[in-house]
């Protein structure tokens, strides 16, 4: 397993929020079938692939549905062509002219990839996502805003991500298709694709985790949405954590301290069935990692775990669930 080394950084909300789980009675299965037997080597016939994909399909979000899961199985993800631009964008971050000139070659660079390479990065997901779903007569829109993988250095942290609101029913709700449609190995130059459903429309209390937006209204939290630095103290979620949980109870922060032999409760509501036997939590010392079966319950679909803290010091603690890593946390534990 890799190691994830220490942290620097040490909602009541409504509960009809628009989410996937206003959609539990539509059955995907045909625009998921329709989004994977659709082919098309380039991307220069949006409108013609946009009708074949949505023809015949009854409901906005059948038709939305086979669209993100076509881009997702389709579009792979071009990690060279986002170091390109992160290795630009730091070199003229002082000289606004050259940045401008970069920024615009960037943007003829990004499409023309995206177009008849069908590869890209989050911008270009967003833009397709937005496209397509605009010319199905479903309003989209790409949202711009800060999208956490790690930690945060509040003094550092800069719009570096983007993902999409789409309007369904009446409703808004949250996407990033990019999250959704795999992983990429840098080291090895390679995309993989592994559709993430956690990531398609989310329940915008467990999409803020890792999704800050630069225009707080799309949050979609009304009222209870946080601030920037409510937003870099909440825990760590990782993909496998959007797909099987659909939102966190507690706790609602990363960085714990507390005493010896003290008890922790962790609750998460569940998006599926899960094997209790399947979860673990990993301690990390910064040298040593020890992992430990704890206890858990599930009761009316809340899984609550349960865990006495013995020994004392500083540890990051991930929280495992079919053998991967779900959720992040770090602890203080003093006599």
């Amino acid at each position: 397993m890799q190691k994830i080394g220490f942290f620097l950084l040490f909602l009541f909300v409504k509960t009809c929020f628009a989410q996937q789980s206003d959609f539990k009675n539509i059955d995907f299965t045909k625009a998921d079938n329709r989004a994977k037997i659709i082919k098309s080597k380039k991307l220069l016939k949006l409108n013609e692939l946009t009708f074949k994909l949505t023809e015949n399909l009854e409901t906005d979000v059948e038709k939305f549905r086979a669209i993100y899961v076509w881009i997702c199985s389709n579009i792979a993800n071009d990690y060279r062509l986002y170091a390109l631009n992160d290795r630009k964008r730091n070199r003229f971050e002082k000289d606004s002219i050259r940045l401008n000139k970069w920024n615009s070659r960037f943007k003829k660079l990004l499409f023309k990839k995206l177009l008849k390479k069908k590869r890209t990065i989050c911008t270009g997901y967003a833009y397709l996502l937005k496209e397509m779903a605009n010319i199905a007569g479903i309003e989209a829109k790409i949202v711009n805003g800060f999208g956490r993988t790690g930690a945060i250095d509040l003094e550092k942290i800069n719009a570096n991500h983007t993902w999409n609101v789409v309007k369904l029913n009446e409703k808004w709700y949250l996407c990033d298709p990019t999250w959704s449609a795999g992983i990429s190995y840098p080291d090895e130059g390679k995309f993989v694709f592994q559709l993430n459903d956690g990531y398609f429309l989310t329940d915008p209390a467990l999409f803020i985790k890792n999704h800050f937006p630069v225009d707080v209204s799309y949050t979609l939290l009304e009222n209870n949405s946080p601030s920037i630095e409510e937003f870099i103290e909440m825990p760590l979620f990782y993909g496998k954590g959007y797909d099987v949980f659909e939102k966190d109870i507690s706790p609602f922060k990363m960085h714990h301290e507390i005493k010896q032999n003290e008890t922790f409760t962790f609750q998460y509501k569940l998006k599926k069935e899960l094997d209790l036997n399947s979860i673990k939590l990993v301690f990390y010392n910064g040298s040593t990692e020890k992992s430990i079966k704890p206890e858990t319950s599930l009761q009316e679909n809340i899984l609550t775990i349960k865990h006495q803290f013995k020994r004392t010091g500083f540890y990051d603690l991930h929280l495992y669930a079919e053998g991967e890593i779900t959720v992040t946390y770090t602890f203080r534990i003093s006599k």
